[in-house]
């Protein structure tokens, strides 16, 4: 797998775990800490230069899951 196929799998998981737990980027960005901007990118398919390994920390632990599914 590419990094880019890995980017494009991240953006997609983000975005479906934000639909299957009902939760708006509006909150997710309030509840995770990670800029609005930053997850609107992410849905549409744009994984931001300046994203670090603790924003997808957050996320997952928003969506109660573990960091590394975020990319499965």
């Amino acid at each position: 797998m590419t990094i880019n196929e890995m980017e494009k799998k991240f953006c997609k998981k983000v975005f479906g775990m934000c639909i299957q737990k009902g939760i708006s980027l509006a909150t997710l960005a309030q509840r995770s800490g990670v800029p609005l901007e930053m997850l609107e990118a992410l849905e549409r398919g744009v994984l931001p230069e300046d994203m670090m390994v603790d924003d997808a920390f957050n996320l997952a632990r928003v969506f109660g899951c573990e960091t590394y599914e975020l990319f499965e």
